[in-house]
């Protein structure tokens, strides 16, 4: 799942074998139980499995999306494992333009 400005994009990967996932910063694994939600800020998914819900959101009302930075985030639902990169590439991009 690839969030750039307002577009989503989604890449479905099946077959057999190991697959390389790149990110900025760590790599670390959410293992979900049914029922169970996890929330995460968008820019901050790398992969997830199939059998897991999601619903992206915005993050508190339109207040908070204007003037605290918070754009949108996405609800997980269990069964499933989601990826998460520790650290959101968007402040790659702000870093380099100081």
């Amino acid at each position: 799942m690839f969030f750039s400005g307002e577009r989503l994009f989604l890449l479905k990967i099946s077959g057999q074998g190991d697959i390389f996932l790149s990110a900025y910063g760590a790599i670390h694994m959410v293992e979900l139980g049914a029922g169970e939600e996890y929330i995460v800020d968008t820019g901050h998914i790398v992969a997830f499995d199939e059998s897991a819900t999601f619903k992206v959101t915005k993050a508190g009302g339109m207040k908070s999306l204007f003037f605290s930075g918070e754009g949108f985030v996405c609800r997980f639902g269990g069964p499933g494992r989601v990826w998460l990169q520790t650290r959101n590439p968007m402040m790659f991009f702000m870093m380099g333009s100081k």
